[in-house]
């Protein structure tokens, strides 16, 4: 037992220093251990927000339904079909050189601002169908939907139109329109990056990042020998003030459409999502 006792004196400071190490030694596995994990849920995370945004883009086509959707944060106790319906519904016909299938919508209520926007949406879509029926020489398709999605106070109408004249290309079109429902008016661009706590710099960014990757995309096809549509870097309409087409989808996303169909014969066009 003295023996013992003798060992444990002489070696005390040994003894110490090796529980010392030791559990300097376990805190950094500890550490390293909780290290890796922490990275590899962020990484699965940003993964996961990457799979995210390419469901967002790639589902993009389908969202229009001609149907209404009422988000989580939308008021319940309102009629939302009393506000945006579908006013023209018009289906293909039988033995003639164009066909038309076109769901067109419309505001009910009444004021300045939405009797503007129904202008708007008659002159553009309806006028080119009476355009195509009375005039059309060669065949010709022209399909038309919309989606509503309601955000908050915020109703949102996109419409879509896929126009095929002759052997032109095919022009994808968006138009899109964001009414405050409290207030009775459009919401701006500027408006929603408030609600939505984005920053107007980091937002062009992405929106220039986004650009860019399509063109080092389109300019490797264009390469191999294929016709693409060249995006302009430079254009006014990447500045987010500029920004054509925009509104809030489902989960409160919001969508910055650069439809180049719009003033093009084409069906290329650009989505950035937050």
């Amino acid at each position: 037992m003295k023996n013992i006792k003798s060992f444990f004196v002489k070696n005390k400071i040994i003894i110490m220093i090796s529980v010392i190490v030791l559990t300097c030694a376990i805190a950094i596995a500890i550490g390293v251990y909780a290290q890796i994990t922490n990275r590899h849920v962020m990484d699965n995370k940003e993964q996961e927000s990457d799979n995210n945004y390419e469901d967002l883009q790639s589902n993009f086509n389908d969202i229009f339904t001609n149907n209404i959707n009422i988000e989580a944060t939308a008021k319940k106790d309102i009629k939302y079909n009393d506000i945006v319906y579908c006013a023209y519904d018009i289906k293909p016909e039988e033995g003639k050189n164009y066909s038309i299938n076109a769901k067109i919508p419309e505001f009910k209520i009444e004021n300045e601002v939405t009797k503007q926007i129904n202008k708007e949406i008659f002159d553009t879509f309806a006028n080119t169908i009476k355009n195509i029926v009375n005039n059309s020489t060669s065949n010709t398709i022209f399909n038309l939907d919309y989606v509503v999605y309601v955000n908050n106070n915020i109703l949102s109408l996109v419409i879509r139109c896929k126009y095929k004249d002759g052997t032109n290309p095919q022009r994808d079109i968006i138009q899109t329109y964001n009414y405050d429902l409290d207030n009775n008016k459009l919401v701006t661009i500027d408006e929603i990056l408030n609600y939505k706590n984005l920053n107007k710099e980091d937002v062009e960014k992405k929106v220039l990042e986004e650009i860019q990757e399509q063109n080092t995309q389109m300019k490797t096809i264009s390469e191999q020998g294929y016709n693409v549509y060249i995006r302009n870097e430079e254009d006014e309409m990447y500045k987010i003030e500029n920004t054509p087409n925009y509104f809030l989808g489902k989960n409160n996303y919001l969508y910055l459409v650069y439809a180049y169909g719009n003033n093009n014969f084409t069906s290329e066009m650009d989505l950035v999502i937050f």
